[in-house]
């Protein structure tokens, strides 16, 4: 027998193939926002970026395409870690050459919620940078009719680290790059992200002058191949914040703060 779960869950896969397929790259209307809100989250106004839930967004004129809406991490998600780093920096003294000026740098920037959030909770500058043209046009659209200072380039994200010297053991870096074949069956395989894990981890020690810093990173709820451990193997992990599971195991998220060593 079909459960009312069952077909909710099949309703979200088909939904998430159409926002990663022939709605890639395209604006949703309204309609279809709330009705990816439901399907996610539950609740139209689930799907909330900016402090703006999904109902609102046509008339506040906040665009998103359809990858942006399955690859975001929404409000509810990206608040609590804020404030989990927030709590973690204020119980640690920072150092460097600029300890009190501490970077925050979103790499893969996306619908740039998660960097919005940081930069709100923690009172720094938000330095960030997208890849894909389309994905870059409409946030940066969306982060000036909010007001938003994030500074956002088109750019890849090794460009934007080569810009940044290490300021403070307090630097943060978002780290999400698009999961694409990372997405197994067997979980997320951080090792198979595009580009993978590590390869962004060594960048980011590059960049950093031997100077350590923190790393937040979103994952989902089964890890292929132990490659979140693995991946991380020289920093140590500080906090992980798992919000309320409400789609089938091997879809919800967890989110993970790291000190990365140099």
């Amino acid at each position: 027998m079909t459960s009312t779960t069952d077909v909710g869950h099949a309703a979200y896969f088909a939904f998430r193939d159409r926002l990663l397929g022939d709605l890639r790259t395209v604006i949703l209307t309204g309609e279809q926002l709330c009705e990816a809100g439901r399907l996610i989250y539950g609740d139209p106004n689930g799907l909330s970026l900016y402090g703006i839930a999904a109902p609102d967004m046509a008339a506040k004129r906040v665009t998103l395409l359809g990858r942006t809406v399955i690859e975001c991490s929404v409000d509810a998600y990206s608040a609590p870690v804020a404030d989990a780093l927030a709590r973690l920096q204020a119980g640690t003294a920072p150092e460097g050459p600029d300890p009190d000026n501490p970077l925050i740098v979103d790499l893969f920037c996306g619908s740039g919620n998660f960097g919005y959030h940081l930069g709100q909770r923690l009172g720094r500058p938000v330095h960030a940078s997208e890849l894909d043209p389309a994905v870059y046009g409409t946030t940066r659209s969306n982060l000036d009719r909010i007001g938003s200072a994030i500074t956002l380039q088109l750019t890849d994200y090794r460009h934007l680290l080569g810009q940044l010297p290490a300021r403070s053991t307090h630097d943060t870096y978002v780290v999400e790059p698009p999961w694409g074949a990372a997405f197994t069956a067997d979980g997320l395989d951080l090792t198979r992200t595009s580009p993978p894990v590590p390869e962004i981890l060594d960048d980011i020690r590059r960049s950093r002058d031997g100077l350590s810093c923190h790393i937040a990173i979103k994952t989902n709820d089964q890890i292929a191949h132990d490659s979140l451990a693995r991946s991380f193997a020289c920093a140590r992990h500080l906090r992980q914040i798992t919000p309320g599971p409400c789609l089938p195991y091997g879809a919800n998220m967890d989110f993970h703060l790291y000190e990365l060593h140099a």
